[in-house]
């Protein structure tokens, strides 16, 4: 299989060039809101009223099948569904059962998750090597268990999260699979944890990788890397600047569906606290919603520079980093947007 990190760069086409697309290239679905650990420099730790702390739930079976089946009705295939966004996907009883729908619907060139593997389970392990889901990213936070259970704010073992690892590798190799492709990142330390993290856990992944820092969209004066690397924020700033490119339109919304586990939807995977929702599947299928003049102005406010407009836009800078998002897309004519 193609490593995780090489996929971005995998037949890679330039957007500029193909916009507008007839369908988002990445739909997210959201299983959980809800996370088992409140990471320090996670929007789950926040203490603050938001969208987001008023929609902590995991997403309704029912509702999940409506948006599996509005993307088969679709007609077309996208390249990427990816079965998590802000909150811990495995936090829902029913992920094996979401799993199996989608991959039953073949709506998607792959499927991927992310989780922080604590509750991998032998049952969700097995769920996932039986319907062959493609990718599981599992976030490590640090590998010493104070510095775990600091940043974390839970007791959770780190060990208990190699072995659940561990057993779904072994897992993989009974059954003669080669899915799901397991890889092991975390967020860069600026120091030697960076090499103790690669030797604890070389031995249960296909692949390892150090992720760069950013920030959430901004609800208080206080940066969530300023919260997590303290004495090493200074780095952590010069990191983020030194990737970051003068951009001013965001590509996220001209490739990317995100459907929240309320069922709202936005074009954004950032927007924890909602300002870019523009309608629900509730009310109106995924392709309406695209194609909607609702979106399209979201596009137009991109490509116009006109971010303030938005109370989650006007608060990023997600945008920027040339390491998380590869395309810039300034000067896109607005007139060529609809089909």
């Amino acid at each position: 299989m193609i490593p995780y990190t090489k996929l971005r760069s995998t037949n890679r086409q330039n957007l500029m060039d193909i916009l507008p697309l007839k369908m988002p290239f990445t739909v997210l679905i959201e299983p959980s809101s809800l996370c088992n650990f409140r990471c320090i420099q996670c929007f789950q730790s926040l203490k603050q009223e938001t969208y987001f702390s008023h929609n902590r739930r995991n997403m309704d079976l029912g509702l999940y099948q409506k948006v599996i089946m509005q993307l088969r009705d679709w007609g077309r295939q996208i390249k990427v569904l990816k079965i998590s966004l802000y909150g811990e996907p495995l936090c829902n009883p029913y992920f094996g059962e979401m799993l199996r729908l989608a991959k039953s619907a073949n709506i998607a060139e792959r499927i991927e998750t992310t989780t922080n593997a604590s509750l991998l389970s032998e049952q969700v392990a097995a769920g996932m090597i039986e319907h062959q889901l493609d990718y599981i990213r599992v976030s490590i936070y640090s590998p010493h268990q104070l510095k775990h259970e600091r940043i974390t704010r839970t007791s959770t073992q780190i060990n208990s999260i190699h072995e659940n690892l561990r057993v779904l590798q072994e897992m993989k190799r009974h059954a003669g699979s080669e899915r799901p492709f397991v890889a092991v990142k975390m967020i860069d330390t600026y120091g030697p944890d960076n090499d103790t993290f690669f030797q604890m856990y070389r031995d249960v992944a296909d692949e390892m990788y150090i992720d760069k820092p950013h920030n959430w969209i901004r609800t208080s004066p206080a940066k969530f890397t300023d919260i997590l690397y303290k004495d090493n924020a200074a780095k952590a700033a010069e990191d983020i600047k030194a990737s970051s490119e003068q951009r001013f339109a965001c590509p996220m919304p001209f490739t990317t569906l995100a459907v929240r586990s309320n069922g709202d939807v936005s074009p954004c995977c950032v927007d924890f606290i909602g300002g870019t929702n523009l309608g629900s599947v509730k009310d109106k299928t995924l392709k309406e919603l695209w194609t909607s003049d609702a979106w399209h102005n979201f596009l137009i406010m991109q490509l116009q520079n006109q971010k303030h407009e938005n109370s989650s836009c006007a608060r990023c800078e997600f945008f920027k980093s040339s390491y998380y998002i590869k395309d810039t897309i300034d000067g896109f004519d607005v007139n060529r947007l609809r089909l």
